[in-house]
């Protein structure tokens, strides 16, 4: 994969999205993982981002089949608009903590609904050092919850 051409065509996208130059910082470290930090105006981040992440989920799938059809390599791709990945994650970690306290306090299961499978691998990973709770994911998608469940610990 060539790692300029790579970086050529996401910026030709991304310019094309109104983005200037100075907005955007592609990085591709090897064949596999490309990174890409988009730095917008705050007023139009919302825009990149959508609802619940969804704006940047269809963005990765996009980026990644044009490196696939271009490249016939299938990245990890990294995608993040003003630091959202990560100010979610913070939120999401919250979110577990707070529900595997209620769970364990009120010895019931607690469910978190309407989480995409990125978000529930992360509090999965998260609540696996929490003592007193195991966690679960149920139903099906796109109707899947994760559930925090009292382990009696």
């Amino acid at each position: 994969m060539d790692q300029a051409k790579v970086t050529e065509i996401l910026s030709n996208v991304l310019t094309q999205l109104s983005l200037k130059e100075t907005d955007i910082n592609i990085d591709v470290a090897d064949e596999d993982n490309v990174s890409i930090l988009i730095t917008p105006p705050p007023e139009t981040a919302g825009v990149f981002v959508g609802h619940h992440g969804e704006g940047l989920a269809a963005l990765r799938m996009i980026f990644s089949l044009m490196i696939y059809q271009r490249f016939s390599v299938w990245p990890k791709l990294h995608l993040n608009v003003n630091d959202y990945q990560e100010r979610r994650e913070d939120s999401l970690k919250e979110l577990a903590q707070n529900a595997a306290d209620r769970a364990v306090s009120l010895q019931k299961e607690i469910i978190l609904p309407n989480l995409s499978s990125f978000e529930r691998r992360i509090i999965h990973l998260f609540l696996e050092e929490y003592k007193g709770v195991r966690t679960e994911s149920r139903g099906e998608p796109p109707l899947r919850q994760m559930v925090i469940i009292p382990t009696g610990e």
